[in-house]
């Protein structure tokens, strides 16, 4: 595969060669020992070949992307070309045909349909509730005790989650839904494997469990819809506008009209499951590397302190809440839970020279870019200064993009950031995070379908003195 000259600061090699790494799997056992996950042989990819390099693993060909200008062309110029990724193609068996699976032209309908659902004033009504289950969670923290804050964190994002959703204390559904999820994300990894409809029907706990977890929360979202169509008013949650949302361009003749029960269904679950585990890591990562880094703990809870003098943030908060919101970006940059992006092209195109056949993967690694010392001096280190507006506009825009970019750029996006902020606000206004003795290293991580913490996150919390 050739490519013509490229602008300078996209790394090809002389000639316009692009390079071809190494498949996967040898990298990973390298040596004869696990030597890498599937993050950290992105990232050395990027290092060793450059801003595109191309791969086969399996007999599956895959591209890269590394720079900014690369993967603004993949996710929105080329993204007409694309489908969705293996893993999100095979999860429809599991999530049916919502934001995260579906294609064109339902996915532009469906998000036109829930897009009011995620408006800023409609975020902002959710504040409260986020503050509201920050304290009931933190209120079982007792001055001096190790605390696994992931496992607190997850279990805040469920009640969130279910509170903007359904505008229901999901308490007596929380074991059920957790288990739900975990058996999920338990599934995902198995899409890459052939015959997954096969998979889904052995006799495997497993299995059965996902079963289960399926039927629970099948059960419990056609109810809430059920009850919501029996009572149409406008709850202020999520629910509700799906369930008022009319698409006036679908209609035959110009009627309008309105998602089906199951469609609803898939947006509910979308929902769900997107925004429950991956803000629980967020927050996760965030507060260890707060608890690592004293001297930032101690200048955001001063902040948050002279911001909100002992009350619960507000939505009107938020934009005094500066060094909040730049940590939970850096937090994002270090650790993003969509760690890479992927689509499959769905055709065969011509691309700077070359042609991607149809069935090509093109993935673009947050996880990689994220750490490019182009873009982010000693990437490894965690300032939160890199998210003032001057160093955000001193970069390309795509040099950051924890929520995607183009027509399938997260729809949460808002409601992420206002949850990661106002938590963090609410936590250190009140308590002060360390780590336990001895406990001195790098965050350990899984890149899973999420980026996840491997294992509990374990910090010693202290009560802070009333102002």
């Amino acid at each position: 595969m050739t490519t013509p000259t490229a602008p300078p600061e996209i790394r090809l090699r002389p000639g316009g060669q692009i390079p071809v790494g190494p498949p996967f799997w040898p990298r990973l056992f390298r040596g004869g020992a696990f030597r890498q996950n599937g993050a950290d042989f992105l990232k050395s990819n990027l290092d060793e070949f450059g801003d595109l390099v191309y791969f086969e693993t399996l007999g599956i060909k895959t591209l890269q992307f590394n720079h900014p200008d690369l993967i603004h062309e993949m996710l929105v110029r080329d993204a007409p070309h694309h489908h969705r990724n293996l893993v999100m193609q095979r999860s429809r068996m599991i999530l049916g045909h919502g934001l995260l699976t579906s294609e064109e032209p339902l996915h532009m309908r469906q998000r036109r349909l829930a897009q009011p659902a995620f408006h800023r004033q409609r975020i902002g009504a959710y504040a409260q509730f986020i503050s509201f289950y920050t304290l009931k969670t933190t209120a079982a923290w007792e001055h001096g005790a190790l605390v696994d804050v992931r496992a607190d964190m997850l279990l805040l994002a469920l009640r969130i989650v279910g509170k903007t959703l359904f505008n229901t204390d999901v308490e007596s559904e929380v074991h059920k839904i957790s288990a739900a999820v975990d058996s999920f994300m338990g599934f995902l990894p198995l899409a890459f494997l052939p015959f997954p409809m096969l998979i889904q029907r052995l006799p495997l706990p497993l299995m059965r469990r996902i079963r289960r977890g399926r039927e629970n929360l099948d059960e419990l979202i056609f109810r809430m819809i059920a009850e919501r169509r029996a009572d149409p008013r406008d709850h202020g949650d999520l629910l509700s506008m799906l369930l008022a949302a009319e698409d006036e361009e679908g209609g035959a003749k110009g009627a309008s009209t309105k998602m089906s029960d199951q469609q609803i269904r898939d947006e509910c679950l979308t929902v769900l499951l997107a925004g429950h585990e991956t803000t629980a890591n967020a927050l996760s990562f965030a507060l260890r590397l707060l608890a690592a880094h004293p001297e930032v703990q101690e200048e955001l809870a001063h902040q948050c302190r002279s911001v909100l003098q002992g009350r619960a943030p507000e939505a009107a908060d938020y934009p005094q809440l500066t060094l909040a919101e730049q940590v939970f970006a850096e937090a994002l940059r270090l650790y993003p839970p969509v760690w890479v992006t992927a689509r499959t092209a769905a055709e065969s195109y011509a691309y700077r020279g070359i042609t991607i056949q149809k069935g090509t993967i093109l993935i673009a690694p947050q996880f990689a870019v994220h750490r490019d010392p182009r873009w982010f001096n000693e990437p490894d280190k965690f300032d939160p200064a890199r998210f003032t507006p001057q160093a955000k506009a001193a970069r390309p825009k795509l040099a950051y993009f924890p929520f995607g970019a183009g027509n399938r750029q997260c729809i949460g996006e808002g409601l992420a950031w206002m949850e990661g902020v106002l938590v963090l606000a609410t936590i250190l206004q009140h308590w002060r995070l360390a780590l336990p003795d001895g406990q001195t290293g790098p965050i350990r991580f899984t890149p899973a379908v999420s980026l996840r913490p491997n294992g509990p996150v374990a910090l010693r919390v202290e009560l802070r003195t009333p102002q």
